[in-house]
């Protein structure tokens, strides 16, 4: 029986190879596109996974609420939190911290290198966190000072083997560590990356009331809580906690401590600021959005298929006349229908991963993934899924068209009629849904283009092209102004100068004092250390007073320069003048306040610009130096910063990087998001315009007599051609009145992410439905041209 179905199934695809390769095609990218979605969001779901222990284990985060800064969430905390908690909370089982410190310098006789990630960890790290350790013992590798676990990557860099590396030793920040274990490299889907792990307890040893610093945030604590634990009634008793350990009464008012799972730290921490230690943080409400296209671009291709299968019914009447005649029962019937619907989706499947395995390596290089069908493959549970999916498919979109053909009247048919066929209500619906959805996603991803046009071209306030960033240490610092002045000698150097925090972070807050007509308050800003000429070699723009001058010896360290957000927070009459300075300076030695700078964009365009306070302070040293070079000669410029800066520093390597490219990283989950919607979007047009353009060839064939006759009786190409589209243009113009709305209410609450955002256009939703239009009327244009010119005497002849 099933060998029977199979021919005439063959037999079908032959004798309509056209509609077959519609049908299957469309049907494969539909099934391409979900499998390259469903690796997308299992990739980024699969983020901290690894570890055994990842559903009890907490992030210690704050809510920040200082006067004169807006409200934020920061994912650092204070040194002693961590041992204060597990002392307070029986609910703690252990804690562990991680204390980043980037890019360091490790020596090994004359190898000198820059190692990326450099963190500082407690000896209960590798107790929390599952990372592979190929040498060494886990449970004691970082409990002694001056200890250190090196990845297999970094030891290569220093040694011939680990075996060497092992037991042998580095020297860092002129102390010399000892590495004890050897660590497998980060997988790539940790939210914590690093290259070296130093002891905690060297910091411990150096500094005795490291485990009891308060006030100042500087490190990520994590929790290991009891299974059983009640993380909503420890985050109740967490301002008392606060009270308890600091003196300062208002200490709730400006500190809100909350937990955050460990397997929710990549996907929901956009709304976190100061979150340094997030590798490929990504928003993962864009995972719903990626699902929700997969699903729309399958249902377009499942319309696809019930539509050509159902106005190709007429083709197949005779077939099931004859068969019916024959003694076939209406369930025989039915499930042949339903098997070649089967057969064409698994078609499908074969082809969309064929599609895939060609497709997905180009989209890696386009979105930085490291996607694979493998992965598929490597795990049954989620084949047999896949292979259920595509079944459960072929099934849906058959079962419709299946009942439709095996409900034709016998007699009638076999008397050389046909099964009457008025308007199908259900087929334009379907239309209607199919260049709905495909209307939606060409309005979406014109407003996040437009959105991410936006942010990258909106004035930021500051010039962040050709600024290359190089890294500082203390005989960079030392040797800073001649470093300087060799550089501005070349006219390819446009401008030299230095800060202690890089653009594009939000700048560390810390107490800041004014004295105004009711005398001196205290207000927390953003504040960063930066050279005399570092508003000048950015750009930045002075509203009122003057920039930073050697000429004035208070400059250096008593001057100040705010922006305008922090001047409207002041509410002073005369800003200019005012004398200021930071927390700990005395009342009677205050500085006072030179400029105001409108405001610049020092953080994300997520994020408001918070208020700031900058200061001159050469003595707490820099941690970059930036450079603006000719960008018409950049290799050249870069050639020589590297000359310059060999002649002059000996201790620290030459290590560069450009702003542009940092400022990049911070949009690039809106700027994938944006790949993927614009990609699906056009398959998604792709496929609607195939089913169109199969469903315009079978209504032409329909109309084919009528069409001759129309034309005998004077009817012109023109008016053939308009009749043969209004149908179609109806369809689209109900599927653009009743998507638009859901449409814009969607892309307006992604916008509201945004503290900087584009205004919606109404213009955009008609550009979206004359495109459709436009598109839909190309793609039927064949058909009905071709329609309009047949010769009206085939055409009476015709059946």
């Amino acid at each position: 029986m099933f060998r029977n179905y199979f021919s005439v199934a063959l037999r079908n695809i032959r004798k309509g190879p056209l509609y077959a390769f519609i049908n299957v095609f469309s049907l494969a990218i539909g099934l391409a596109s979900c499998l390259t979605i469903y690796l997308f969001i299992k990739d980024e779901r699969s983020f901290d996974a690894f570890h055994a222990k990842n559903k009890v284990i907490y992030r210690l985060d704050e809510v920040q609420n200082f006067p004169g800064t807006h409200e934020q969430k920061v994912a650092l905390s204070m040194g002693g939190m961590g041992p204060f908690l597990q002392a307070d909370f029986p609910e703690v089982i252990a804690y562990a911290r991680f204390w980043n410190r980037g890019k360091e310098l490790l020596v090994k006789n004359d190898t000198r290198l820059l190692i990326p990630n450099v963190a500082l960890v407690d000896s209960t790290y590798l107790d929390l966190f599952d990372f592979e350790l190929l040498k060494g013992d886990r449970s004691t590798a970082l409990d002694h000072p001056y200890a250190m676990l090196v990845s297999e990557k970094t030891a290569l860099k220093f040694f011939k083997s680990v075996d060497e590396a092992m037991n042998n030793t580095l020297t860092w920040r002129d102390k010399e560590y000892k590495i004890t274990g050897i660590i497998k490299d980060v997988p790539e889907n940790s939210h914590m990356q690093f290259d070296v792990l130093v002891s905690m307890a060297t910091a411990i040893l150096e500094d005795k009331n490291f485990n009891r610093q308060w006030g100042g945030n500087f490190l990520n604590t994590y929790l290991l809580l009891q299974p059983n634990a009640n993380v909503k009634g420890m985050e109740d008793k967490f301002p008392a906690f606060l009270q308890r350990h600091d003196n300062d009464p208002k200490i709730i008012s400006y500190y809100k401590l909350f937990l955050q799972p460990l397997d929710q730290v990549h996907l929901a921490s956009t709304d976190i600021e100061h979150d340094y230690n997030n590798y490929r943080k990504f928003n993962g409400k864009y995972l719903d959005v990626f699902l929700i296209i997969g699903v729309f671009i399958l249902l377009i291709a499942g319309v696809n298929f019930m539509n050509l299968t159902t106005a190709r019914s007429s083709h197949r009447w005779k077939e099931i006349g004859v068969r019916k005649t024959v003694g076939a029962k209406k369930f025989q019937l039915f499930s042949q229908f339903m098997f070649e619907s089967l057969l064409l989706a698994f078609f499908a499947l074969a082809l969309a991963g064929l599609l895939d395995i060609l497709f997905i390596p180009l989209l890696n290089n386009l979105i930085g993934r490291q996607l694979s069908m493998i992965s598929i493959f490597n795990h049954p549970v989620e084949l047999i899924i896949v292979l259920m999916v595509t079944a459960g498919l072929g099934l849906l979109t058959g079962i419709y068209p299946s009942f439709y053909m095996t409900s034709f009247n016998l007699a009638r048919i076999m008397k050389g009629g046909s099964k009457v066929e008025g308007k199908s209500l259900f087929r334009s619906s379907l239309v209607v849904v199919q260049f709905g959805l495909a209307l939606a996603m060409i309005v979406s991803t014109l407003i996040v283009l437009q959105q991410l046009y936006y942010m990258k071209n909106r004035d930021i306030g500051f010039k962040k092209d050709q600024m290359m960033l190089i890294g500082m240490n203390k005989e960079a610092n030392t040797k800073f102004e001649t470093l300087k002045q060799e550089l501005l000698r070349n006219k390819l150097i446009q401008g030299v100068t230095a800060s202690g925090q890089r653009l594009g972070n939000n700048f560390h807050q810390w107490g800041f004092k004014v004295k105004g007509d009711t005398g001196v308050f205290e207000i927390t800003p953003s504040n960063v250390n930066v050279d005399y000429d570092y508003l000048t070699v950015y750009g930045m723009q002075l509203r009122e007073g003057r920039n930073f001058s050697k000429d004035f010896a208070t400059d250096n360290g008593k001057a100040f320069i705010i922006n305008e957000s922090f001047a409207k927070e002041l509410h002073l009459k005369e800003t200019v003048g005012t004398q200021a300075g930071h927390s700990w300076y005395k009342n009677d030695s205050l500085g006072s306040i030179i400029g105001v700078v409108k405001d610049f964009n020092f953080n994300s365009l997520h994020y408001k610009v918070n208020t700031l306070e900058m200061v001159v302070h050469p003595d707490w040293g820099y941690d970059e130096m930036s450079v603006k070079i000719d960008g018409a000669h950049m290799e050249e410029a870069i050639a020589f910063v590297k000359e310059t800066w060999n002649k002059q520093i000996t201790t620290f390597p030459f290590d560069y990087s450009f702003l542009d490219s940092h400022f990049e990283l911070l949009y690039r989950s809106d700027q994938q998001m944006s790949s993927v919607v614009t990609i699906m979007a056009s398959l998604a047009i792709l496929i609607s315009c195939m089913g169109l353009f199969g469903l315009a060839a079978i209504t032409t064939e329909k109309k084919t007599k009528e069409i001759g006759i129309r034309k005998v009786l004077g009817a012109t190409e023109s008016q053939i051609t308009v009749l043969l589209s209004k149908n179609f243009a109806w369809l689209i113009v109900i599927s653009f009145v009743t998507v638009s709305p859901v449409t814009y209410w969607l892309l307006y609450s992604w916008l509201q992410s945004f503290a900087y955002r584009i205004n919606i256009n109404p213009l955009l939703f008609f550009v979206g439905g004359f495109l459709s239009l436009l598109i839909a009327l190309i793609t039927i244009s064949y058909h009905t041209l071709r329609s309009a010119r047949a010769n009206p005497v085939k055409a009476l002849r015709y059946e």
